[in-house]
C-alpha cells in the first residue's frame, strides 16, 4: 500500500468511528432525537471504504485512491483547522 492510499484510508476509517462513537453516545443516554439518517449515512460511507479497499486490494490501486481521498480531503481539512484552534487559542470576543 502507498503511503499516499494509507493517510486517506486512516483518515476515512477514523471518521466512521467518531460516527460510531456518537451514534453510541445518543444510544447510551436515551435521546429522543433520531439518529436513522446518521446511521444510514455512517453505513454507506463504511461501504464506500469497504469498497474501496476491495478495489485496491484487486488490481485497481488508482481508483481506490482516488475513492478514499474524494471524502478525506474535507476531513483532513476540517481536522487541520480544529488542530490550529487547539494550537492558537483564538480569543473570540
Amino acid at each position: 500500500m502507498t503511503l499516499s492510499y494509507k493517510i486517506a484510508l486512516a483518515a476515512d476509517c477514523i471518521a466512521i468511528l467518531v460516527a460510531i462513537y456518537f451514534l453510541y453516545t445518543d444510544y447510551a443516554r436515551s435521546s429522543s432525537s433520531s439518529n436513522g439518517l446518521l446511521n444510514l449515512v455512517t453505513m454507506a460511507f463504511a461501504a464506500w471504504v469497504g469498497l474501496s479497499f476491495y478495489l485496491y486490494h484487486h488490481g485497481h490501486p488508482k481508483i481506490a485512491a482516488i475513492m478514499a481521498w474524494i471524502p478525506a480531503v474535507p476531513l483532513l481539512g476540517y481536522g487541520v483547522m480544529i488542530l490550529l484552534f487547539v494550537v492558537f487559542k483564538p480569543d473570540m470576543r
